[in-house]
């Protein structure tokens, strides 16, 4: 049985808008051409998809199974569309980025400016996301390659992994947070704030265990949720800034909001290093990387080693100033 991709992506436009009216404005058809659609494709499959009513359309069990095989099929065919445009002319197509919550603001969104000044005519598209929700935008296809914390993606045999670089992280609260009156803050002091950053993998769970009263493990997504979880690393700055809250985050990030007494980083004594993160490129192993997603890398790779330099001269300040407040 062959089934026409068009059928199923006029079908995933009606799952989502419930509505044949709204559906086929979005898909710029008539009404009757998706109503005819739609019922073709039932005949196709031998199986309701839908039920109608005069108010609303609904997805029967059955037709949600065939959504999600729908799902797929489509995003995979997209996808291949996509890469031969690129492939062609090396400037048509889009070229799709999932970048992890902190990666994007360090090295990604700098090195998309530096390529878009060179390519003008490249269409780019970027998704910034907590770890869970980056590594599922790269198996669904809705990526070409993801920049993120690699650690725990090196044992997928399903993808390629680059090393780009470790980074390593700082604690910060806001200029005046209560915490900074205590000279050796133990972790009980920190449990009695709010953490705030965007969710991380299991595989560093250690980074805020022992001071996070309220984490958890998010077992829908397979990662590890703060007491308060947020999707950037800007949300969580903005938090800390106005609340008691404190976070984690790169000394290149927060440098503004030091420099201005908005921010203070916190020395935690028992801690014997800050926490560190391999960086990484990973993409999925049917695919090739095209020129210019390598040109992307490499700029990516260029502004990860600026963020090392810069955490380097942090580091050796920090290493001069008295024991106490970083």
């Amino acid at each position: 049985m062959t089934i026409d991709l068009k059928l199923l992506h006029h079908a995933l436009a009606l799952a989502r808008h419930r509505h044949f009216g709204q559906a086929a404005a979005v898909l710029n058809i008539s009404q009757p051409t998706l109503s005819r659609n739609i019922a073709a494709l039932e005949k196709q499959l031998g199986m309701k998809v839908f039920e109608r009513s005069h108010r609303d359309v609904v997805v029967t069990p059955a037709g949600e199974d065939v959504l999600k095989i729908a799902d797929e099929l489509v995003g995979r065919a997209e996808a291949l569309s996509n890469r031969l445009e690129l492939l062609r002319d090396g400037r048509g197509g889009r070229l799709r980025v999932v970048a992890g919550a902190y990666i994007d603001d360090i090295a990604v969104q700098p090195a998309a400016i530096e390529l878009i000044k060179a390519n003008p005519s490249l269409r780019l598209e970027i998704l910034e996301r907590e770890w869970t929700a980056a590594l599922s935008s790269l198996m669904s296809d809705q990526a070409d390659f993801a920049v993120a914390d690699i650690l725990a993606l090196r044992d997928m045999s399903s993808l390629r992994v680059e090393n780009l670089g470790v980074l390593q992280g700082v604690y910060f609260c806001r200029g005046d947070h209560p915490l900074l009156a205590k000279s050796e803050p133990k972790p009980d002091d920190l449990r009695e704030y709010p953490f705030v950053m965007p969710g991380i993998s299991l595989s560093r769970m250690s980074f805020i265990a022992e001071i996070d009263s309220g984490m958890r493990i998010d077992e829908r997504g397979g990662g590890v949720l703060p007491s308060i979880a947020v999707s950037s690393f800007r949300s969580a700055s903005d938090i800390v800034a106005a609340t008691d809250a404190i976070s984690l985050g790169h000394p290149t990030q927060i440098a503004d909001g030091l420099a201005a007494g908005h921010f203070a980083l916190l020395h935690l004594p028992w801690m014997k290093k800050l926490p560190s993160v391999e960086m990484g490129v990973a993409w999925k192993r049917e695919r090739t990387l095209l020129p210019a997603a390598r040109a992307f890398i490499n700029l990516i790779r260029k502004h990860i080693r600026a963020a090392q330099a810069a955490e380097s001269l942090a580091t050796s300040r920090r290493r001069r100033r008295p024991p106490g407040i970083a």
